[in-house]
C-alpha cells in the first residue's frame, strides 16, 4: 500500500463526513492528526481536497488515488475492519438504530443522491441506504441493489393551509394555485421528473413559473406552501406539518446499494438481516408500506 490505512481513512472521513471534527470522531483520534494524515495523502497522490458548496472536492487527478482506495476497501472487507454506511437524512435513524459497531455511520444528512454515489463508486464508503426511485438499475455492472419498502410520496401542508380544510375530497387540480418547494434541480432526478411531469416540482406563486429554490425554513415558512414528503420524512419539515389525504400516483422507498463485487460477502450478511427485519416492523405498523 502507498500510504497507511489510517492514513488513508483520515483523507477519507474528511471528504465524506465533511469537517475534521467528525472524522476525529469516528477514528478515535485528533483532529490535529486528522490535519497532517490527510496532508500526508494530498502529497503521496499529487492531489489537494477543496471544500465547495459543503462538500469536499478533490482538486487533480484522482486515478492513482481511487485505485488505493479500491486495495484498502478490499483490506476492510476482508480483514474485518470497521465497514462505512451511510443512508438518506431521514432513512438512517429510521434503519440504523441498534446497528452493530461493525459498520460506522456517516452523518445521515445528505439531501441529494450525486455525492453518496460518487462516495460509493470511488470506495470512500461501502454501503449506502439511498431513496427510490433514484437508484441505479438493477442490471447495473458496478452496483447491486437490495429493496427493502416502497410507500407513497405525496404532498404535504403546514398546519392552517386551506387545502387541510378539503379533507378526502381534495383533488390534484386544487392544488394548482399553491406553491411547492423541494430541494435544487439535480437532487433527485427521478423524482424531479415525475414531480415536473404533475408540475409540481419548484412551482412559485406565479402559476406555470419555475425557480431554482431549496429546501430550507426560509423557502418552507410560506404559509400558502407546499411540499413532496412522505410519512417518513415529513416530521423532519420545519413546524408543524401534514399529509394531504391526495394520491400524486408516486412510490418512494429505501434500498441498500454496495458495489457489486461485495454483494454476497458474509459480511454483509448482518447488516441485510438486520435491515429486512426493521423493514418488516415498519410494514407491520404502517398500513402505507410494502415490502419491495
Amino acid at each position: 500500500m502507498v500510504v497507511s490505512p489510517h492514513a488513508l481513512s483520515c483523507f477519507d472521513l474528511l471528504i465524506w463526513l465533511r469537517t475534521g471534527q467528525e472524522a476525529a470522531a469516528r477514528l478515535a483520534t485528533s483532529q490535529s492528526s486528522v490535519s497532517r494524515k490527510v496532508s500526508d495523502v494530498a502529497r503521496a497522490f499529487g492531489v489537494q481536497p477543496r471544500k465547495s458548496d459543503g462538500e469536499w472536492l478533490v482538486e487533480g487527478d484522482p486515478t492513482l488515488l481511487n485505485l488505493e482506495r479500491r486495495v484498502h476497501q478490499r483490506f476492510r472487507w476482508e480483514r474485518g475492519l470497521p465497514l462505512r454506511l451511510e443512508a438518506q437524512y431521514y432513512s438512517g435513524p429510521l434503519f440504523c438504530q441498534g446497528l452493530s459497531t461493525d459498520w460506522i455511520r456517516g452523518n445521515f444528512d445528505f439531501l441529494e443522491v450525486s455525492t453518496p454515489l460518487r462516495h460509493l463508486r470511488d470506495g470512500v464508503i461501502d454501503a449506502w441506504i439511498a431513496t427510490y426511485p433514484d437508484l441505479p438499475a438493477d442490471d447495473d455492472s458496478d452496483f447491486a441493489c437490495f429493496h427493502l419498502i416502497r410507500y407513497p410520496l405525496g404532498l404535504a401542508a403546514p398546519e392552517g393551509h386551506p387545502l387541510l380544510a378539503l379533507g378526502g375530497s381534495i383533488r390534484l387540480q386544487d392544488v394548482d394555485p399553491y406553491p411547492t418547494v423541494a430541494l435544487d434541480d439535480g437532487a433527485y432526478p427521478k423524482v424531479q421528473a415525475a414531480l415536473e411531469a404533475l408540475n409540481l416540482w419548484n412551482r412559485s406563486l406565479q402559476r406555470g413559473s419555475r425557480v431554482s429554490m431549496q429546501m430550507t425554513e426560509a423557502s418552507l415558512s410560506d404559509p400558502l406552501a407546499l411540499s413532496p414528503a412522505s410519512l417518513f420524512n415529513c416530521h423532519l419539515l420545519p413546524g408543524s406539518w401534514r399529509l394531504l389525504p391526495l394520491d400524486l400516483g408516486l412510490v418512494s422507498g429505501d434500498s441498500l446499494i454496495v458495489r457489486r463485487e461485495y454483494a454476497s460477502h458474509p459480511r454483509l450478511e448482518p447488516l441485510l438481516a438486520h435491515l429486512r427485519q426493521t423493514a418488516v416492523q415498519l410494514e407491520e405498523r404502517h398500513g402505507e408500506v410494502e415490502l419491495a
